[in-house]
């Protein structure tokens, strides 16, 4: 294994240590060029305002050209395009007030707008088979999954009103358009509870099924309170109902289309890749056991921390799942996959810390040959930040002895510190897994006390790691708590079984 890993990286094992020396005085390494993986486009404000505005205009135009063509008057397509005018400003508030790390977001704030036009596109046509064949719940569903619950939840505002206003323009006989306008509001709303629960791909038909339940209760209440008799309009129920279903079964189908077009990392997609099936999970088990089980722990520890911030645990699980797979490229470099002989005893330090260091970026590029999301990709390819490789670096310094300068940029990972909390978490996770495990000790006030040391250097030391990472210092403690506890629960005990010889069983 040790030579397929030379033959890998092309390297030369240096002769003697005086030889090399005196090469690296002549010419000295190159440092390593900086790797940047591009963060997500950010919107300010006033972008996030135009894309809303262009979407609600949009609508509102074709409101305007559909009430126009079933001779509506003047007085009530005004009406009607203010009030979805309406919806769109209460929708924008809610976003920029409640949810800016969705509004701030190209990725999601496109995928709104692309479902809310689709949707305001299709409600026409659909309605005009029948009043109660309406596909607001698909968007809704969608944005849930995808984007957030809470965001779902207030997108259902403009397309419950857009769903009225066209129901008044057709206006079958019978049907009351507050009753449509009604029922999809609720139904909304009872499909995110429903979804709120877990959601993967087969959970949005249950939930399309208790929104066509509340829908349609909804829809005959009102059509009660307004005196209409229960024959005139079963017919829509029954349309309200299938739509509903309708919509649960095309989200399924749709839901990878848009992931992929978005690169959005939902929930279902996430929950998909934490499945020992995934090959490269596959690849780690055999190829790279002790990686594969540092992996693990390192996910128990950043899932738990998540939670007790409020940060996004299943993004930090999944991302810890896969941080060490560059690893694969060769396995043996690493101190969890070695057995008896460490390869880089006889290794210069230069050499291995730039085999070290690759892997970083090798899992970077494996995760994105895999077409995983860009999240992922992202806090895998920053879980280093560019912190120094102490440990070589110290023992190029010892080699050197003062003969000449030590550059410690070849020491240092090519990459950025990590910018969200799901990516300094996995970050603390990791060096505080990989340092607990090398004390081999299950006492746990020496372990509380190399958790405290390793955070602290992250946050105290002159080139912080988390200085660009929205965590505080409250999140921080609560983060150091949370590893203790998790370590505690993993460091339990086991009775001591007899000797089964001696007791005879069998």
């Amino acid at each position: 294994m040790e030579n397929d890993c030379l033959k890998k990286n092309d390297a030369v094992l240096p002769e003697t240590a005086d030889d090399d020396v005196e090469k690296r005085k002549k010419k000295p390494p190159k440092a390593h060029r900086k790797k940047h993986i591009k963060d997500e486009k950010k919107l300010n404000a006033g972008w996030s305002i135009a894309i809303l505005a262009l979407t609600a205009v949009l609508s509102s135009t074709g409101l305007v050209f559909f009430m126009s063509g079933s001779g509506q008057h003047v007085v009530s397509i005004v009406g009607a395009v203010m009030a979805l005018l309406m919806a769109f400003v209460t929708f924008g508030c809610y976003l920029m007030l409640r949810h800016r790390e969705v509004a701030s977001s190209m990725r999601k704030m496109l995928f709104i707008s692309a479902m809310l036009i689709i949707i305001e596109v299709l409600t026409p046509v659909t309605m005009s088979v029948n009043i109660g064949f309406a596909p607001p719940l698909l968007a809704v569903l969608m944005i849930a999954i995808m984007v957030s619950e809470e965001t779902a939840m207030v997108a259902c505002l403009p397309l419950s009103v857009t769903a009225g206003v066209y129901a008044n323009a057709v206006y079958w006989a019978g049907t009351d358009p507050l009753a449509i306008s009604v029922g999809i509001a609720v139904s909304s709303v009872m499909a995110v509870f429903a979804l709120s629960m877990r959601k993967t791909r087969s959970s949005t038909v249950i939930a399309s099924s208790i929104a066509g339940i509340a829908g349609v209760l909804s829809y005959a209440f009102v059509m009660m309170a307004g005196g209409e008799i229960f024959n005139t309009y079963v017919l829509n129920l029954v349309w309200l109902m299938g739509s509903c279903l309708l919509c649960g079964i095309l989200t399924v189908g749709l839901m990878p289309i848009f992931e992929a077009a978005f690169d959005i990392a939902s929930e279902a997609r996430l929950n998909e890749l934490l499945n020992n099936d995934n090959p490269l999970l596959k690849r780690l088990i055999n190829e790279a056991p002790g990686t594969y089980h540092h992996s693990m722990l390192v996910a128990s520890l950043g899932d738990a921390a998540a939670q007790a911030v409020g940060a996004n645990a299943l993004l930090v699980r999944v991302s810890a799942f896969y941080h060490d797979v560059g690893k694969l490229r060769c396995p043996s470099c690493f101190k969890e996959n070695q057995k008896g002989t460490n390869m880089h005893d006889e290794l210069d330090p230069y050499e291995s810390a730039k085999r070290i260091i690759a892997h970083q970026a090798d899992g970077a590029a494996m995760l994105e040959k895999a077409k995983f999301p860009r999240d992922v990709i992202r806090i895998v390819g920053r879980h280093h930040g560019d912190s120094v490789m102490v440990y070589f670096y110290d023992k190029a310094k010892k080699q050197a002895g003062g003969e000449y300068e030590v550059d410690e940029s070849l020491f240092r990972y090519p990459s950025v510190k990590p910018n969200t909390k799901e990516g300094a978490i996995l970050m603390l996770a990791d060096c505080c897994e990989a340092a607990v495990r090398s004390m081999n000790t299950t006492d746990m006030t020496e372990i509380s006390n190399k958790i405290k040391e390793v955070i602290t250097h992250k946050w105290d030391k002159r080139d912080s790691m988390l200085w660009d990472s929205p965590l505080t210092f409250a999140e921080i403690k609560r983060i150091e708590k949370s590893f203790c506890d998790t370590f505690d629960a993993l460091n339990h005990e086991r009775v001591e079984y007899p000797d089964l010889e001696e007791i005879n069983v069998r």
